[in-house]
């Protein structure tokens, strides 16, 4: 059993992938901070973890612009719903991360740090609440759709790094 399973990064590569999340994380951490005011760092932590698999995984599934995009998406809408349904924080949060983690399995749109969105739509407090369902496209689906056009803008320059992957 190998300590560190995954494959290793060139020079090039791994400062492509430093300087590509290092981008995305701040522009999307401006955005979330203008529309969300004190909650943009909860938020920011789903993004984040997005902007890793990205930049890092371009050619990976989960870094694909379409279960990208759906997974956080569909995310704030389920913890939305289930922050409106539920007045027990601890079954809002288990619901809306069980619920969006299960239709990631069984329709196959996986991107794993999805389940944070859902999370952030539950406890992210009245700054998130307040926003309702708008949520999901104030901040979440402007915040996606900006990771996708960055990782396309700062892949685009070399050729083996092509985004979005061809499968």
């Amino acid at each position: 059993m190998k300590l560190f399973p995954s494959p290793k990064a060139n020079n090039t590569d791994a400062l492509i992938g430093a300087v590509g999340a290092a981008l995305a994380m701040a522009v999307t951490w401006l955005v979330s901070d203008a529309l969300l005011d004190s909650v943009s760092p909860i938020l920011a932590l789903s993004m984040g973890a997005s902007a890793v698999i990205l930049f890092t995984m371009p050619t990976a599934p989960a870094a694909q612009p379409a279960p990208l995009i759906l997974a956080h998406c569909a995310a704030a809408f389920i913890g939305v719903l289930s922050a409106q349904a539920f007045n027990n924080t601890a079954l809002a949060v288990g619901v809306a991360v069980g619920v969006h983690a299960g239709l990631m399995v069984r329709f196959g749109y996986m991107h794993p740090p999805s389940g944070g969105t859902a999370l952030t739509a539950v406890i992210g407090g009245s700054a998130v609440t307040d926003l309702g369902f708008s949520f999901i496209w104030r901040p979440v689906l402007l915040n996606a759709v900006l990771l996708v056009v960055l990782a396309f803008v700062i892949n685009a320059p070399f050729a083996w790094r092509r985004y979005p992957a061809k499968f």
